[in-house]
C-alpha cells in the first residue's frame, strides 16, 4: 500500500498553532517520517507551490516518506490525482485527506480513501501482540498474502 498525503490540508485540518507554514510543514514531515518509519510504509506527502531553497524536503532522511511540491502551475490535489492515473495499480493507492474534491476524483481514479484523523491515529497504534508475544497480522498483511496466494494459484492452474 502507498498514501498520498494531501500535506495542507492534513496541516489545516489537524494543526491548530501559530506557527509558521515553515515550522508546521516541518514539524508534519518529521513526524510522518518517524511514523513511516516504524510501520515500515511508504508514501508521498504533496504540498502546493514550489520547494524553497532555505527548506528540507525530507528527502535527506531514511525514511519511505517521500516529501513532493506540485510543479507549478499544478495543485497538489491534480498532482495526486495525476500519481493515481499513471500508476500500474490504483488499487494500491491510499489517498489521505479531508477534500471532498479530492477524494471523489482520487476515487473515481481506483485509490482509496482515507480521511485525516483515521490516518493519524492508525499511525499512533503500535502492533498488537497475542498472549503468547504473537504479531496479529494487519487487514493490510492479509491482502498481500492473499494477492501472493491468488497469483501462484493462478500461475499453478495455468501450467
Amino acid at each position: 500500500m502507498i498514501y498520498l498525503i494531501d500535506g495542507y490540508n492534513v496541516i489545516f485540518s489537524l494543526i491548530h498553532t501559530k506557527d509558521s507554514l515553515q515550522k508546521m510543514r516541518e514539524k508534519v514531515i518529521h513526524y510522518l517520517q518517524k511514523r513511516f518509519a516504524a510501520k515500515k510504509i511508504s508514501g508521498m506527502l504533496v504540498f502546493d507551490g514550489a520547494h524553497r531553497r532555505d527548506e528540507e524536503s525530507g528527502l535527506s532522511y531514511p525514511s519511505p516518506l517521500i516529501v513532493a511540491y506540485a510543479p507549478k502551475g499544478q495543485s497538489a490535489d491534480e498532482y495526486i490525482v495525476e500519481k493515481i492515473r499513471v500508476s500500474k495499480s490504483p488499487k494500491q493507492i491510499t489517498v489521505v485527506t479531508n477534500d471532498r474534491g479530492l477524494r471523489m476524483h482520487a476515487k473515481s481514479a481506483g485509490a482509496k480513501i482515507l480521511e485525516n484523523e483515521l490516518f493519524i491515529e492508525w499511525l499512533k497504534k503500535k502492533k498488537k501482540r497475542t498472549e503468547r508475544g504473537e504479531v496479529k497480522e494487519t487487514q493490510a498483511n492479509i491482502d498481500r498474502l492473499e494477492k501472493i496466494f491468488e497469483e501462484r494459484l493462478k500461475k499453478d492452474l495455468g501450467d
